[in-house]
């Protein structure tokens, strides 16, 4: 899950973080968990380079807020299916 600075949190319904989710992954839910992980991924390994797309971590989640809260709902709810 993501520690999201309270400032860009926010209460989203499971369906539409599900749906914003399938989207990310272009009609595929698993694909669009797999994509915010690997975008954050990329963020904090391109972090130490000069070139890095974002300077900090607000910056990242000025462009992945929504997806971010989206991420969590869908884990959180769907985590005991995995326990």
């Amino acid at each position: 899950m993501f520690r999201i600075p309270t400032f860009y949190q926010a209460d989203v319904t499971f369906e539409d973080a599900k749906k914003l989710m399938s989207m990310h992954g272009r009609g595929d839910l698993l694909e669009g968990m797999n994509a915010m992980r690997r975008s954050w991924q990329e963020y904090c390994s391109s972090s130490l380079n000069s070139d890095a797309r974002y300077e900090c971590d607000e910056d990242w989640f000025d462009d992945y807020a929504s997806e971010a809260n989206a991420f969590n709902k869908v884990f959180s709810t769907m985590q005991p299916l995995f326990a």
